[in-house]
């Protein structure tokens, strides 16, 4: 298969070696690249001919790549290449080489959801969440301003049926509508019962009177969907970005709250901190302990083993980082002896460096009890 690649960005072949691999591997042919800023044929990457776009019509290729992995920018450089006379079959993502690599990796392999994403796969690209979140409808949350301190909020609902207002950073840019107003889009997506990043399941779930321990907080969008119904919620985040945001988010009910603004970790040094080292629990107190921190979970588990050791804990562990999280995360669950599950589907996680090596399907959630 003869293929080009609509590039982005600088012209460094660094950026494209890993995709040469994988063009490589699957034994197809890269003929050269195109762009829109090239009004010539004289650039290059590496040892390929930067083509311009608008000539692309008369070269012999089966497949344009568009070297990029936003969804919206997709889909407009996809409208100009069927502009230009291109069918719509012959523009893909970059990921399609992923994609191939994969099908070829798994399509013996006797597992039913993969087997599924794969067979999704013959008519849709490869996504984060691929099948499991089709039929999702997306939300728009309109986003409005406070000016007493002129930042940007929606309205958020909690467990309880509350309106809870919930911040972001001044200055951040959200999803335009057509009438011309803000909207943060499709804010609980991975949430759906069907996604295998859903935090909460069945009768695993954040009950009344719970300590609540959110490593990674981000916007806040899960403490915040259950800060009324727990007796206290550990926020940990270390991105300065949100710390503003988060307090007046929680401001109402900050006598319940305590906001660490660190990293999680094994041990505590000047920006980590050891979970076992600020967090308190009394005796008899049911803790719900969320971590979505980037890789960093099998440490900062390493660094809970007194609030492990307690007899009435529940953990949703995202595992979908690395490709060996989930072999590390079980471990030190099951050194504890909790019963541990995972979440339904898989996961691929197109964010991390090295998935055009590892090409792997990932849980995304390690569910752990021992309550």
């Amino acid at each position: 298969m003869r293929l080009l690649i609509f590039h982005t960005g600088n012209l460094n072949s660094n950026y494209y070696e890993k995709f040469f691999k994988m063009i490589e591997k699957l034994n197809h042919n890269l003929i050269g690249f195109t762009s829109l800023e090239n009004k010539n044929n004289f650039n290059k990457i590496g040892d390929y001919t930067v083509y311009p776009t608008n000539s692309v019509v008369m070269l012999k290729f089966d497949k344009i790549l568009i070297g990029e992995y936003s969804v919206e920018n997709i889909k407009i450089l996809r409208e100009i290449f069927i502009n230009l006379g291109i069918p719509a079959e012959k523009i893909s993502g970059i990921n399609w080489l992923l994609q191939q690599v994969m099908i070829r990796k798994y399509e013996d392999i006797h597992d039913i959801a993969i087997q599924d994403t794969i067979a999704y796969w013959q008519t849709h690209e490869l996504s984060v969440f691929n099948q499991h979140t089709e039929n999702y409808k997306h939300t728009y949350d309109e986003v409005h301003v406070d000016e007493r301190y002129n930042l940007p909020y929606i309205n958020f609902q909690t467990v309880e049926d509350k309106q809870r207002r919930m911040y972001y950073p001044r200055g951040r840019n959200f999803f335009k509508g057509d009438d011309g107003k803000d909207y943060v889009k499709d804010i609980l997506r991975e949430q759906v019962p069907t996604s295998p990043h859903l935090y909460i399941k069945d009768k695993h779930k954040v009950d009344e009177g719970d300590i609540l321990i959110d490593a990674g907080v981000c916007e806040g969008n899960f403490a915040l969907r259950y800060v009324d119904i727990c007796s206290k919620v550990y926020l940990f985040e270390p991105d300065p970005v949100w710390f503003e945001p988060l307090y007046y988010s929680f401001k109402d009910c900050w006598d319940k709250i305590e906001f660490i603004p660190k990293a999680v970790g094994e041990n505590t040094h000047v920006n980590l901190v050891k979970l076992d080292d600020v967090v308190d629990v009394p005796v008899g107190s049911k803790i719900f302990l969320k971590m979505d921190v980037e890789g960093a979970e099998p440490a900062a588990l390493r660094g809970a083993k007194k609030i492990l050791s307690t007899n009435k804990v529940k953990a949703s562990i995202c595992s979908y980082h690395n490709t060996d999280d989930i072999i590390k995360i079980k471990s030190v669950f099951k050194n504890h002896g909790y019963r541990i599950a995972t979440s339904e589907g898989y996961m691929v996680f197109i964010w991390d460096e090295k998935i055009l090596e590892t090409a792997d399907f990932r849980k995304g959630i390690v569910y752990a009890t021992n309550c």
